[in-house]
This record gives structure tokens, C-alpha cells and sequence, in this order.
């Protein structure tokens, strides 16, 4: 649907009460709506929301953003939450390899590696490092929440830092929240196994947000700092 000359994604599924998000980097407004709601119905609604919608359009587009990566020595890159410079060591032979040596994330490569190459194993350290992590995370919110996923992973995610599907009871983590501190990857992990509990960002889940974890938009902020 365009509306104002912005195309507004608009999701029909069978639930009781409307849910309206705008996600980072592009600003993507997606709207869920129950299965019955009519197109006019659903304007109305965007037009009461309208000013919000703009504000945080403006905020999303607004943030700060890394420039495209080259994956060559030099570049600044993060690793949980801090940054470090790449350092790209090219042999002659020899297995591919990802450590870190003081300031620098150091990689051994081929030396015919392709830039593409690189960032494959960069991010299969990522991946690496950081599944502890989340297991451990989500192991600490079963406890807290006495709710138990049926399976979680951390993939390559385009727009999003996590994902829910309560039907199903599966967690998706983004592997790009290994750049990010541990409280932001926490915060992550709370925000999606809350959904586990309450489905849409209502009021019931903005409260056990605030209950379990006080600090939860503070960190969202910083999280976002960088969008995707």
C-alpha cells in the first residue's frame, strides 16, 4: 500500500489487534492487521499513526552507518562491542584462520583470497565465538521467563537483530550482534524469548520487559547506534 508516497507492507494474519513497526536501516514500515480489516480501515489507521511513523523514519535514516567493508588491512571493525583493525595476512599455503592480537583481528588467508572470502571467514569466526554466548543467554532467559524455545540459530539477517515464530517456537539471532556488546546481545535474546510469551509488542510485553530486564530501551539505543 503507498501512502504519501511510501510503501507501507501490510500483512494480513489471523490476529486480534493491529502491530506497526518501522525497521532499520531504510526505514521499512510493515503493518500486521487481522485477516478481516479492509483497506480503508487500515488507512485510517496509518493516517492516526502518521506523525509517528515520519518521526521514526527520520530517527532510523538519521543514525550513523559503517561504510560498506572492503575486508583489506586497515579497516576498523568490531568484535563485541569493540573495535578493532584487520589485519589480512596473505600465504602461500596454509588453512584459513581468524584470532585476535591485541587491537587488530588478524585473518591468514590464500593470498588469492577474493574480498568475499575473507568476510565468509570472518563471519564463520563470528559465528564461532559467539554460539557460546547466545547458549548461555538463552539458557539464563528460560530460567527468568520459565519459558523453553524449540530451537534457536544465528544466520545472516537482513533487517532484523532477532526473530520469533511463537507458533513454532523458534528463535533466529542475527550473526551481526557478535559486533555488538554482550548487553545488547542479551537484550536480544529478551526481547525474543518474551515474544514466546506475548506474540506483539503490547503493553503486556513492554511490562515484563520492564520487569525482567529495566535498562531493555536504554541498550535498544545503543543497539541501534549502528543499524544493520
Amino acid at each position: 500500500m503507498i501512502f504519501n508516497g511510501i510503501d507501507i507492507e501490510i500483512e494480513r494474519k489471523p490476529i486480534k489487534n493491529l502491530h506497526l513497526a518501522v525497521y532499520p536501516p531504510d526505514g521499512r514500515v510493515h503493518i500486521s492487521v487481522p485477516i478481516d480489516y479492509d483497506d480503508e480501515r487500515i488507512r485510517m489507521y496509518i493516517l492516526q499513526k502518521w506523525i509517528w511513523i515520519e518521526e521514526k523514519r527520520e530517527m532510523l535514516l538519521s543514525y550513523n552507518r559503517l561504510p560498506e567493508r572492503q575486508y583489506i588491512s586497515g579497516e576498523t571493525h568490531y568484535f563485541k562491542g569493540t573495535k578493532y583493525r584487520l589485519k589480512v595476512n596473505r600465504h602461500t599455503s596454509g588453512a584459513y584462520s581468524v584470532h585476535i592480537d591485541g587491537d587488530y583481528i588478524v585473518v591468514d588467508v590464500h593470498q588469492d583470497t577474493s574480498s568475499d572470502n575473507i568476510r565468509q571467514t570472518l563471519y564463520s569466526w563470528y559465528k564461532t565465538q559467539t554460539l557460546p554466548i547466545f547458549g548461555r543467554l538463552v539458557l539464563k532467559w528460560q530460567e527468568i521467563l520459565g519459558v523453553v524455545p524449540a530451537r534457536w540459530e544465528v544466520r545472516q539477517m537482513t533487517s532484523r537483530w532477532g526473530s520469533c515464530s511463537q507458533s513454532k517456537g523458534v528463535l533466529l539471532f542475527n550473526i551481526e550482534l557478535a559486533k555488538k556488546s554482550i548487553e545488547c546481545i542479551e537484550y536480544v535474546v529478551a526481547h525474543e524469548m518474551t515474544h514466546l510469551i506475548e506474540r506483539n509488542h503490547t503493553d503486556r510485553f513492554r511490562r515484563l520487559m520492564d520487569i525482567h530486564l529495566s535498562s531493555w530501551q536504554k541498550i535498544r539505543t545503543k543497539l541501534n547506534e549502528y543499524p544493520i
